[in-house]
C-alpha cells in the first residue's frame, strides 16, 4: 500500500512538471518530405512516436506466433505443466507429512519430470513407498533419485539408511551408514544412527569403538554415555564369563575385562559399574588388582559398595587392609561397611576380641548388617552360645519380615 501512494505521488509530480513545461513552451515540429508536410508540437510527436513503438512490440509479437506457432505453444504449455508440477509437488509433501502415503507417493512420482529438481519428488516418494511396505519400489525410487542427481549422494545415502533402519534391515543399514562416515565423518544424526545399528547388530566391539568418537563430538550427554558404556560392558562382560566356564585361561580374561574398563572411563563415574568391576577381578582371582583398583577408587571417591567389597579379598597379608580400613575410619567413621571389612580382617587375623568390637559397631550403625550373621557365628565359636542365639533370633525376625503374610497355627 505504501509502494503504490509512493508511486501515485512521483506520477503526479512528474505529470505536474511535464505540464508546468508544457505550458512554457509547447515545441514546434516541421517534417517535410516528398511534398508533403508535417506541422506539429514537440509533445505531441513524443506521444505519438510511444505509442508507435508499444503497437510496433504487439505485432512483432503476432507475427512470432504465426510464423512459428510450434514454439510457441510448446513454450506456454511447458510453463504450465511446470506449474501444475510444481504444486503437486508441494501437495505431495503436505500428504507424506499428513501420512496419506499412497497418494503422497503417486503426486510426487508423477510431477518428478516436471520439476526443475526432482530428487525431493523421488526421495519423499521412496519414504512413502516404504511407509507402505513396497520395499522394492522403494530402492528403485532412490535409484531414479540417484540417477536424477549424482552429486546429492550423501542426502540420497541417508535417506536409504533411516529407510533400511524402518523396514529393520539392519546390515544393509551398517553398510549405507559406514558409507555416510567416509563422506561426514562428525555427522551428528549417522552417529548417532549407528549407535543404534550397532545396539541391534549386538555389535559391541564396533560400538566401543566409535565410543571415542562419540565423547569427542558431544553426541550424548553424560547419563546417556554411562547407559550406552554401561550396556556394552554388561554384554562383553558377559561373553568373557561364558569363556570361563569354557576354560580359558584367567590371566588372559583378566587382561581382557581390565582393556575394556581402561576403554570405558565414563564407568568409573558409577559405583555400581566399579563394583561389578571389582567382583569380576574377584571373581577370576586376581585379588591383587582388585585390592588396588578399589583401594584407588575409594582414595578417590567413598562408596559403600567398594568397602564392601574390599572384605571379600583373599590376601596372604590381612593386615596391610587393615592398616588401610583403619585409615579410613579417620575420614569415614559413619561406614557400616567399613566396621565390618575390618572385623572380618580382624577375623582372619584371629584377632576375636577386636573383630567382635567391630562388627559390633557396624551393628550400631545398621541393624541389618551383615555383620550380625559374622558376629552370630563368632560368638558361638568362642562359646558365647546364648549372645550367639539372640543374634540368630533377631537375625530370623528381621528375615520374617520379608516373609508373605500366611496363616500359621
Amino acid at each position: 500500500m505504501r509502494k503504490l501512494l509512493f508511486l501515485l505521488v512521483i506520477m503526479m509530480a512528474v505529470g505536474g512538471v511535464l505540464g508546468l513545461l508544457m505550458r512554457q513552451d509547447s515545441g514546434y515540429v516541421l517534417v517535410a518530405y516528398n511534398g508533403v508536410t508535417i506541422e506539429t508540437s514537440l509533445w505531441v510527436l513524443i506521444v505519438v512516436m510511444i505509442i508507435a513503438l508499444y503497437v510496433l512490440s504487439w505485432v512483432k509479437r503476432i507475427l512470432f506466433i504465426t510464423l512459428r506457432p510450434s514454439n510457441s505453444l510448446a513454450k506456454v504449455t511447458g510453463n504450465l505443466a511446470q506449474k501444475r508440477a510444481s504444486r503437486n509437488t508441494i501437495r505431495g509433501m503436505l500428504e507424506l507429512v499428513g501420512g496419506n502415503w499412497n497418494k503422497a507417493e503417486k503426486l510426487l512420482t508423477n510431477s518428478a519430470e516436471k520439476v526443475p529438481y526432482p530428487l525431493i519428488n523421488y526421495i519423499g516418494a521412496a519414504y512413502a513407498a516404504s511407509e507402505q511396505d513396497e520395499h522394492e519400489r522403494s530402492k528403485a525410487l532412490l535409484r531414479l533419485a540417484h540417477k536424477s542427481t549424482p552429486e546429492a549422494e550423501f542426502a540420497i545415502g541417508f535417506a536409504q539408511s533411516q529407510i533400511q533402519i524402518k523396514q529393520e534391515h539392519y546390515e544393509g543399514a551398517l553398510a549405507s551408514l559406514l558409507r555416510l562416515q567416509k563422506l561426514k565423518p562428525k555427522h551428528r544424526q549417522t552417529l548417532k544412527m549407528l549407535v543404534s545399528v550397532y545396539t541391534r547388530l549386538k555389535d559391541w566391539d564396533a560400538l566401543l569403538a566409535l565410543t571415542p568418537t562419540l565423547k569427542k563430538e558431544g553426541i550424548f550427554d553424560g547419563d546417556n554415555m554411562l547407559e550406552l558404556e554401561k550396556n556394552a560392558f554388561l554384554a562383553m562382560l558377559d561373553k568373557i564369563k561364558f569363556r570361563n566356564k569354557l576354560g580359558q585361561n584367567k590371566k588372559e580374561l583378566v587382561s581382557e575385562v581390565e582393556s575394556l574398563w581402561n576403554k570405558l572411563d565414563t564407568l568409573s563415574q558409577d559405583d555400581r559399574m566399579r563394583q561389578l568391576y571389582a567382583q569380576t577381578l574377584i571373581h577370576f582371582g586376581d585379588d591383587d588388582k582388585a585390592e588396588s583398583f578399589i583401594r584407588s577408587s575409594l582414595n578417590e571417591s567413598w562408596s559403600e559398595e567398594l568397602i564392601y567389597e574390599y572384605s571379600n579379598i583373599k590376601q596372604d597379608n590381612p593386615k596391610k587392609l587393615l592398616n588401610h580400613c583403619e585409615n579410613w575410619l579417620k575420614k569415614e567413621p559413619a561406614s557400616a561397611n567399613l566396621y565390618l571389612a575390618c572385623g572380618r580382617l580382624s577375623q582372619a587375623m584371629m584377632l576375636w576380641g577386636k573383630a567382635r568390637d567391630y562388627y559390633e559397631q557396624a551393628l550400631s550403625l545398621d541393624s541389618q548388617n551383615e555383620a550380625l550373621a559374622e558376629l552370630s557365628r563368632l560368638l558361638n565359636a568362642m562359646g558365647d552360645t546364648k549372645a550367639s542365639q539372640e543374634l540368630m533370633m533377631i537375625n530370623l525376625n528381621q528375615a520374617s519380615h520379608n516373609l508373605k503374610p500366611l496363616p500359621l497355627p
